[in-house]
């Protein structure tokens, strides 16, 4: 009997390991992300040059953000071709104008639901309406 018990919390231990697994197909988390193109109304651009890129980084259930001058962080739901953001708490200090655009594209795309895809290159594209952000592995 004692050996009927063990294999079976084997079995559930084996178990529960492919389900968390499962929780990330696409293998995005714990993998810092930097933003390598932007696109906007369906106008893409590189990132300007001289601008520290984006960065996006999400772990059990809270993504990490950098978004272009300011930082912060919050809750984030990934699903299989979703990624529900909650409210990012983000620090509050002064940018130039192209960091505050960029940070303002940043910010709008990575609030609320919004879909994603990994490339063939492994990029991860982040999209929220007509916007959306490429980003590679930093």
């Amino acid at each position: 009997m004692f050996l009927v018990l063990a294999l079976g919390a084997g079995i559930a231990a084996c178990g529960s390991d492919s389900d968390s697994g499962d929780s990330d197909p696409n293998g995005i988390e714990g993998v810092t992300w930097q933003v390598m193109n932007l696109a906007t109304q369906g106008a893409a651009t590189s990132l300007p040059q001289g601008i520290k890129p984006p960065t996006l980084e999400i772990s059990d259930g809270r993504a990490q953000v950098f978004a272009g001058c300011n930082s912060g962080s919050g809750d984030a739901e990934v699903g299989d071709t979703t990624i529900t953001f909650g409210a990012i708490a983000m620090t509050k200090k002064s940018c130039g104008q192209i960091q505050n655009q960029v940070e303002f594209l940043v910010n709008q795309v990575l609030q609320g639901k919004t879909t994603y895809s990994v490339n063939a290159d492994g990029n991860l594209i982040i999209e929220k309406g007509n916007d959306s952000l490429v980003y590679t592995k930093g």
